[in-house]
């Protein structure tokens, strides 16, 4: 009898904790090496064709891990005097028992303010979909019938929702920042066994501020990495979604074309992580790995890891008729890769 309380006891933890987290977005480490889900204005920041691909695991030392996978693609196109971008996602929860899948297009205006100074505004729709498998939970209902404790799991199918979000980069050859602001819609609950019909719509817009700079040590020629050049970017992130809030202060040392980095993750009151991460780069090729040493009283939990790919494909942006060559010449943002 102990055994099937403790086994109920974690199902309805499970189905409050299922309801917390929905509508919640994963949390990646490698910021920049994943910029579009970061913040959509980053859509066409490098000025040629950019593929990037993330995979995460959270803690997988414990039952029922948080598994999280991302894909984009995004480039500038100079008729359209901006950048356009895909990016696709998917996020694996308690081991498989909720799923959800987001893709969305990106369309972005560039701006030149001064002739080192640009601002970039985008836009972002998409369409989410989320899925429990209840089924999953199968052995569980059987142990509440025999306890004779009425429990039905609901039957109703996820629909799949547009949502939207915004967001601006401002930057200069040595100096960036942004806000990005994610679900500017409300998220339908009607999925989780919810009674209130005020709770079954859930409004947390995810908003995103990051600031940070180029500090260049060494570099050998102007607007080109060769081997040995010497970089120091430091960078200061804030996300707040919901009743989570994260400051995110850190740093990346790159030694062309090596890169390592450390982050400090915690809120107001709490430390939650530090983050340690290494990259190798050679021309359009980009390679990173990054681990979570979890520093809260969560022990046990195997931390997260963290894997980047990234192919930038070459290109030149500046290649316009001869009258509008001076419009075209924008210059790609210089924030770190991973």
């Amino acid at each position: 009898m102990i055994l099937h309380k403790r086994r109920v006891f974690f199902l309805l933890l499970s189905i409050l904790f299922l309801s917390h987290i929905y509508g919640q977005d994963a949390r990646y480490s490698q910021f920049y090496a994943n910029p579009l889900y970061l913040n959509p204005a980053f859509a066409g920041s490098s000025n040629c064709p950019r593929f990037s691909l993330n995979f995460r695991d959270q803690w997988p030392a414990i039952p029922g891990d948080f598994i999280s996978f991302s894909g984009s693609y995004d480039q500038h196109i100079h008729v359209l005097h901006g950048g356009i971008g895909v990016i696709a996602s998917a996020d694996r929860a308690g081991g498989g028992i909720m799923n959800s899948y987001n893709v969305g297009g990106i369309y972005n205006f560039r701006a030149r303010v001064t002739h080192t100074f640009n601002l970039q505004f985008a836009l972002q729709g998409s369409y989410l979909s989320t899925k429990i498998n209840w089924e999953d939970l199968t052995t569980a209902s059987q142990y509440l019938s025999d306890m004779n404790i009425p429990f039905e799991f609901p039957q109703e199918q996820p629909r799949a929702q547009f949502n939207a979000a915004c967001g601006f980069v401002g930057y200069a050859p040595n100096f960036y920042f942004g806000l990005a602001v994610h679900h500017l819609i409300p998220v339908n609950l009607s999925i989780l066994p919810i009674s209130s019909e005020k709770l079954k719509t859930k409004w947390e817009p995810k908003w995103s501020a990051h600031i940070g700079g180029k500090i260049t040590i060494k570099q050998q020629m102007r607007d080109v990495n060769n081997f040995g050049d010497i970089f120091f970017h430091p960078n200061i992130i804030f996300i707040s979604q919901g009743i989570s809030q994260y400051l995110h202060e850190g740093f990346y040392f790159n030694f062309y074309p090596f890169t390592i980095g450390a982050w400090l993750r915690h809120s107001f009151t709490n430390v939650d992580a530090l983050i340690v991460s290494c990259g190798v780069e050679y021309k359009f090729f980009r390679l990173g790995y990054s681990y979570d040493f979890n520093l809260t009283k969560l022990q046990g939990s195997g931390g997260a890891h963290e894997v980047s790919l990234q192919f930038v494909i070459p290109c030149n942006p500046d290649k316009e008729p001869s009258k509008k060559k001076k419009r075209a010449q924008y210059a790609p943002l210089t924030c770190p890769n991973f």
